[in-house]
């Protein structure tokens, strides 16, 4: 039985992390920001909109002090390439659904 853990254990260990939800804009005006606060528009992002091709890769979820939900991800292009790394996201602008 302990045999049996440990093998269990070290496949487990060789195992890609498991990534977060892959959303996409549910708003036109959908903001890409550099920090959990609504005003904290990323620097590469200033004067600039995603549009409903865009997709963020979600790695975890952050809260404001108002209790703001906002996803922290990785943000792709239409192409599917990476465009920005780590940006913050209000939680009601996209849509995570199945």
């Amino acid at each position: 039985m302990r045999t049996l853990l440990i093998a269990a254990c070290l496949v487990a260990g060789t195992l890609p992390a498991l990534a977060g939800p892959t959303c996409s804009p549910s708003d036109s005006r959908a903001q890409i920001l550099a920090s959990a606060s609504i005003g904290a528009i990323h620097p590469a992002w200033h004067g600039r909109k995603v549009g409903y091709g865009w997709s963020l890769q979600v790695k975890r979820e952050d809260h404001d002090d108002a209790g703001m939900t906002y996803y922290v991800g990785d943000l792709y292009d239409t192409a599917g390439k990476l465009a920005t790394r780590n940006v913050y996201a209000l939680d009601s602008e996209w849509d995570c659904g199945p």
